[in-house]
């Protein structure tokens, strides 16, 4: 038997769980192989068009799927999630969860049970030490601050004065933190920083951030944060520093503006690890998926298309176990040769972070999510 199961809320684990596991009794002899997802819903539509591919070209026997779609920013529900996910028969590896901080709290589950978590788009530092069983699709956020803090030098005059606005977690905290590492502050100092927790933000505290950010007279401003809140706090920014340059991190890319808020961000810089309309391959994927589901893809959609076709070609090869798959994507780069991603070529460090290079994108009305 081989399908995809589960497009319903979080709180359905349970019963997908229950429902696939029972299902899979009656595809003996074959070994159940499973393949969790746990991620923001337009990524699991990413991953189901990676295996409806996958099952196309050509049928995998005792293969099956649970995908899980769960957008939020928070520990405890991926928590329930994997745990909930590790209990299954045959389960070999997780593609999530959505952003660092689930990621994160889910790595020491996968790695007790040996289940393979491939996070396409965590890229805190600290998940390098996450376990054996922990690979990405990112480089680590120590990389990116260094890249963020050479464009300033080589984009702003000495001297320019920076704000930099983060979110409060183990992604904002962790890429704040490179970024001051790696930027020499007595050339470009940091006259503002504005910390915020991404669920508490009432409209008092943009207005503040508004009149500090007029007080502070920055000559750019450095967002690493992801774009939901940017949504809100981009017109209060806009009334009182209308041209003072913007530029984000990846989170920025992964969607959260309306038309309307992107409109008014148009000509943002913000980090992203690939450019849709680059390669060939890549503009084959969008046209793919935006004619499977309606809408586009961003590069976090690509990134998680390529680790489910990982998953299935380790598979491929013989993985049976989580220490088969995890055999398997350390050889990549090594005994064997990179996988070939629609991103790009992908191997994998002894730490499992990904070798990948970031573009610079500019933000227009057209990329709205």
């Amino acid at each position: 038997m081989a399908g995809s199961r589960g497009t319903g809320p979080p709180s359905a684990a349970a019963i997908l769980i229950v429902s696939f596991t029972a299902a899979l009794v009656a595809c003996e002899p074959h070994r159940p192989v499973v393949l969790g997802v746990v991620t923001a819903p337009p990524y699991v539509d990413a991953a189901r068009l990676a295996v409806e591919e996958a099952l196309a070209q050509s049928p995998l026997p005792g293969f099956d799927t649970i995908m899980i779609p769960q957008g939020q920013n928070l520990a405890s529900p991926a928590i329930e999630a994997a745990r909930r996910l590790v209990d299954a028969e045959g389960l070999i590896a997780v593609i999530g969860h959505s952003n660092s901080a689930a990621s994160l709290a889910t790595a020491p589950i996968y790695n007790e049970r040996r289940v393979v978590q491939i996070a396409p788009t965590a890229s805190a530092a600290v998940y390098s030490q996450a376990g054996p069983f922990s690979f990405r699709l990112v480089p680590p956020d120590d990389r990116q601050g260094r890249f963020l803090a050479e464009y300033l030098r080589t984009t702003f005059r000495g001297g320019a004065r920076v704000a930099v606005a983060y979110v409060n977690d183990e992604y904002g905290r962790g890429l704040h933190a490179a970024l001051r590492a790696e930027l020499d502050t007595a050339q470009y100092p940091v006259v503002l920083e504005l910390p915020h927790v991404e669920d508490d933000v009432a409209d008092a505290d943009l207005a503040y951030g508004a009149t500090a950010l007029r007080a502070a007279r920055p000559e750019v401003i450095v967002w690493l944060a992801r774009g939901g809140i940017l949504a809100r706090f981009i017109t209060p920014i806009r009334a009182v520093l209308p041209r003072v340059p913007i530029v984000g991190s990846d989170a920025v890319g992964a969607g959260g503006l309306s038309n309307e808020a992107a409109a008014v961000a148009a000509g943002m810089r913000y980090v992203d690890y690939a450019d849709l309309m680059a390669t060939e391959e890549l503009r084959a994927f969008s046209a793919r998926y935006h004619a499977r589901f309606g809408y586009d893809p961003t590069v976090a959609s690509a990134l998680t298309y390529d680790a489910v076709r990982l998953v299935i070609a380790g598979i491929r090869a013989g993985a049976h176990t989580g220490n088969d798959l995890r055999s398997y994507l350390t050889s990549l780069g090594g005994a064997a040769p990179p996988f070939a991603g629609v991103t790009g070529p992908i191997a994998f460090d002894a730490n499992g972070d990904v070798g990948r290079s970031y573009v610079l994108k500019t933000l227009g009305a057209e990329d709205a999510r």
